[in-house]
């Protein structure tokens, strides 16, 4: 019962957060909008910046998650970081006010403590990655002239421009397009960027 009440809350303030920002979104709307009183916001989350952290908290799990997954893996390195496209894009797709709201928070930069949290998950993603390109480097199963960064950023920027240029249904989730329109484009998105990371990673064959 009390898990289900702070993720009433938690979703009721995400979507408010990403409409009004988060300046301008009072406790008293959050909870009008989750049908709590302020009261039991301040007992779940004691204050307005710590219920916006507590939204963020399943970004930390999912490198837990990820991490468990590749540690009982014994796939080659390109498999590990298709599931990492994999996880990251069906996690968009069932997370979408969540995922929406930190990229907003990334740009405007609410509150410090936001900032330090978000730009930890955004290197932790980063050394993850990382190391499974070094490992792929290593066994000379990728290419040695690798960029691992810049790869990581163009794969980020590609789901998060999509996520961006979907913005008028992002707020409005309960239309039937919402679902059809923005899961065909994460699929598409999926494809394209395992297509992108053969070609950036695996060696050359032959002479172009």
């Amino acid at each position: 019962m009390e898990n289900n009440q702070r993720k009433k809350i938690q979703i009721a303030a995400a979507k408010l957060f990403v409409q009004k920002g988060f300046h301008a979104t009072s406790i008293r709307q959050v909870g009008k909008a989750a049908g709590v009183n302020s009261s039991m916001i301040s007992y779940y989350f004691k204050s307005k910046e710590l219920l916006l952290l507590s939204i963020f908290e399943p970004s930390i799990h999912d490198m837990e998650t990820i991490k468990s997954h590749l540690a009982d893996s014994s796939s080659t390195a390109m498999l590990q970081l298709f599931y990492m496209i994999d996880f990251y894009t069906e996690r968009v797709m069932t997370d979408d006010t969540g995922i929406y709201l930190m990229l907003q928070e990334q740009s405007f930069r609410s509150i410090e403590g936001s900032t330090n949290l978000l730009d930890q998950i955004k290197e932790q993603q980063f050394a993850l990655f990382q190391g499974i390109v070094n490992v792929g480097i290593q066994k000379e199963a990728f290419r040695q002239d690798v960029n691992t960064r810049m790869i990581f950023y163009t794969l980020i920027g590609t789901i998060r421009y999509i996520i961006i240029e979907h913005k008028g249904l992002w707020l409005q989730q309960n239309l039937p397009a919402y679902q059809e329109i923005f899961r065909k484009a994460m699929t598409d998105a999926n494809a394209y960027l395992k297509s992108l990371l053969v070609k950036m990673l695996l060696p050359e064959t032959q002479p172009r």
